[in-house]
């Protein structure tokens, strides 16, 4: 509906959602993966709504720790990738050190 309708509460209701279903997943789990990445999606588009840089630096961290779940072959290791590498490029327009880890992603 946020992306719809703009509505920044919803957004905001969603990440409380994401972050309760992120601690019904085991650490180290594979399947947290997808809750990992669900996290630093919905924090990216407040961070692209908002330009909260706290909220770009958590889902970095969200999709890093997304992508160590995500070894050499498994089927979400390039979407992983792709997704850091992004949001990794997105930071590099606010801070220049994060362009070459984005290029080798």
């Amino acid at each position: 509906r946020f992306t719809h309708q703009g509505n920044a509460k919803d957004l905001d209701e969603a990440i409380v959602l994401d972050r309760e279903a992120l601690t019904l997943r085991s650490v180290g789990q594979t399947a947290r993966s997808a809750s990992l990445a669900n996290l630093a999606l919905r924090l990216s588009a407040r961070f692209d709504h908002q330009g909260n840089p706290e909220d770009l630096d958590e889902a970095i961290a969200f999709h890093r720790e997304a992508l160590a779940l995500c070894p050499v072959g498994h089927t979400y290791r390039p979407k992983s990738l792709c997704y850091l590498s992004a949001r990794l490029f997105t930071r590099f327009n606010h801070h220049a050190e994060d362009l070459d880890e984005a290029i080798a992603l």
